[in-house]
Order: C-alpha cells, then structure tokens, then sequence
C-alpha cells in the first residue's frame, strides 16, 4: 500500500504569508512507496478583510457629532449584529442635521479597497454614496464612487450590514459615505473593509 499524504491545514494567517501543514493519513507497507513532497508550504492570503479600524490606527471625523454618538463609534469595532437586529443608538456615529452629511476615515495608509461594508442605522442608510480615493480636498468627497449602499425602506427602523463592491479595486487612503439628502442626519454604527494585497511571486 502506497503512502498517502493528508489534506492541507488552514494557512496560519488571514492576509498576507503564512504557512499550511499537512501530514502523512496512511504509512507506505508491504513495499509500498513512499510519500513525497513536503510536510509545510507557504500560503498567501490576497483578499483580506479589515475590523476594528481604530485597533489598526484609523481615525474618523464627521461634519458635526449628534450629542452622546461621537465619530469614533463608527470605527471601534463594535457592535456585531445579525442582520435585520435592532441596535441601541448609542453605539453608533451620528452627525447633527445638515445637506448631504459625511463622515470619514483616514485609514492612515493606502489599501487596495474591493468592498466597503458598514451598519447604518435605519433610514439614515437611505441615498449613501461611498467614496474612496487618497484625496483629502472636500473632505475626499472628490475621489472615487465605488457605489451607493444599498436601502431597503422595509428595514428602516433597524441597523444591517450594507455592502458595496469597488470593482475594480481602488487604491485609497480614505473611505467617505455622504448621504445625498437636503436636511437630515447619517448615522454610522460600524464600518470595515476589504482589500486586495499586491504580492510579486518569484518563478
């Protein structure tokens, strides 16, 4: 009976290098061959996801903080909900009434953005667009739409998670939603993202 190799490990990071591990389900006997091949190989992880954005050094700021719901609740890594759950309001980010309110982050490095995912609470999710770009000028309202988030008005008395896709990945430093809205507020509960790494694979 031959030797059998078993299956690969799950690689020991989420983004970046790392390395899997298999080992050997079943011993060569009766002059079977032998496995061979390696025991350990590198893996590389491009798609990745990035939570708790203030954890890896982002800030946020807002065109006006509503009393009691500060900037930094959008970025701190909190709350995980199931979606269509209600949420307190208290732990989200909420500007002060205003046309077409903003809030964004300054991740502090440039990240090949793929997806933009944020809880936004209720009808302030309604006509948000989500830009991404390395441009500060107009609070980075000049850089990129990758899209608008989606609404769906049956949910407007919840907070869940809304998705938009930037296709192709763009590369930016900072991710700004602006509700397009004549006079009202945005409110935040969360935002993470996902980014592409750019990795060179020597033959």
């Amino acid at each position: 009976v031959d030797c059998m190799w078993g299956s690969w490990s799950a690689c020991t990071v989420e983004c970046g290098n790392g390395t899997r591990t298999r080992d050997i389900s079943q011993a060569a006997t009766n002059s079977g061959k032998d496995c061979t091949g390696p025991s350990t190989e590198i893996c590389i992880i491009t798609s990745c996801t990035a939570t708790h954005l203030s954890a890896l050094g982002a800030t946020a700021k807002q065109n006006g903080d509503f009393p009691d719901q500060p900037v930094t609740l959008a970025i701190d890594g909190s709350p995980t909900i199931v979606t269509g759950q209600s949420i307190g309001s208290d732990t989200c980010a909420a500007t002060i009434n205003s046309t077409n309110p903003w809030l964004q982050i300054d991740l502090k490095a440039a990240y090949l953005v793929s997806r933009v995912r944020a809880i936004i609470f209720g009808s302030s999710g309604q006509n948000v667009n989500v830009h991404v770009g390395n441009s500060v000028t107009n609070n980075g309202l000049n850089n990129h739409i990758c899209g608008i988030f989606p609404y769906n008005d049956s949910t407007r008395t919840r907070a869940i998670w809304r998705d938009v896709s930037c296709s192709p990945p763009v590369w930016g430093k900072y991710i700004v939603s602006q509700r397009i809205v004549t006079y009202r507020f945005l409110e935040v509960c969360e935002v993470t993202f996902n980014y592409e790494l750019e990795i060179a694979i020597l033959e």
